[in-house]
């Protein structure tokens, strides 16, 4: 059993302890897609246990089954989920055996279990992939709206978000489909990796003209850019805690994606940067 049944099957358990017969009496009864906001053929790829939702999702899935966060179904289908992104009871034991002095808080939890379903998202795009992201600063742009914003896109909607012109933003979108990266059809377009995470371009000498471009690309981009939040501290440290920091560091980051949430009203939302970064400064060699 791989660790996506295991949330179907309590999903599935759950649905019909709440009084629908089937997946479909379910989805319709709750008004579909505008209600979920997803297609009933993904729902149903949740019950049969073929994919995760993303963890902002869980909630809306629960409301739509009348489950208050506090009920026992609740309780058993997010155990469920943590299970399924962890692979094991682990993170919820630990959870249920601290005692009332030490509590372990609940985004200690959902961190945990987010560096493990990181590592099983993770994707690594091939070469080729990688130089055609760089190729130009528009295809690297639209690639990165794209990745963090979910269902289709028009070019329109590309256009007045980048400040690229349709024609341009066409252009990149051919190529984009043409490299397994997205999906293009007349004048829309969707990321094709939607719901995975994209691993870093490894630091080697075949990889260096394509870092290349895209540290050029950033730096153009960023220009002007607004920046709302920034925090700066200058340390001296040996080689051996330097690499223990940058792990914490490593982990801080990718934790923006415990908020991170591209089906997000993209009128009250942006896509932003971050950016932990550790400059040498001293000594100067």
């Amino acid at each position: 059993m791989n660790n996506a049944k295991t949330f179907g099957i309590a999903l599935a358990k759950i649905r019909k302890e709440q009084g629908f017969s089937s997946a479909y009496n379910f989805f319709k009864n709750i008004g579909g897609s505008k209600s979920l906001g997803i297609a009933f053929i993904s729902y149903w790829d949740m019950e049969r246990g073929k994919k995760l939702p993303k963890s902002w999702r869980l909630k809306e899935i629960m409301a739509a089954l009348g489950l208050d966060q506090h009920s026992a179904g609740a309780r058993e289908l997010v155990r469920a989920y943590f299970k399924a992104l962890s692979g094991s009871d682990d993170l919820i034991q630990i959870l249920a055996s601290v005692g009332p002095s030490g509590n372990l808080s609940g985004n200690e939890l959902a961190e945990a279990a987010t560096h493990k379903a990181l590592a099983q998202l993770s994707v690594n795009l091939t070469l080729e992939q990688w130089k055609l992201r760089s190729r130009d600063i528009a295809t690297h742009i639209c690639q990165v709206y794209l990745g963090n914003t979910s269902g289709w896109v028009t070019v329109q909607e590309l256009s007045k978000a980048t400040g690229f012109n349709t024609e341009e933003i066409k252009k990149t979108l051919k190529a984009l489909a043409s490299a397994g990266l997205a999906d293009f059809s007349k004048d829309k377009a969707r990321n094709r990796l939607e719901g995975k995470v994209i691993q870093l371009l490894p630091f080697t000498a075949k990889t260096e003209p394509v870092r290349a471009a895209l540290r050029k690309y950033w730096k153009t981009w960023l220009e002007g850019a607004k920046h709302v939040a920034f925090t700066r501290r200058t340390v001296r440290m040996s080689n051996a805690s330097l690499a223990l920091y940058r792990q914490h560091l490593e982990k801080a980051v990718n934790l923006c994606e415990v908020y991170s949430n591209p089906a997000e009203n993209r009128q009250d939302s942006a896509v932003y940067l971050i950016d932990g970064g550790i400059v040498k400064v001293i000594p100067r060699n």
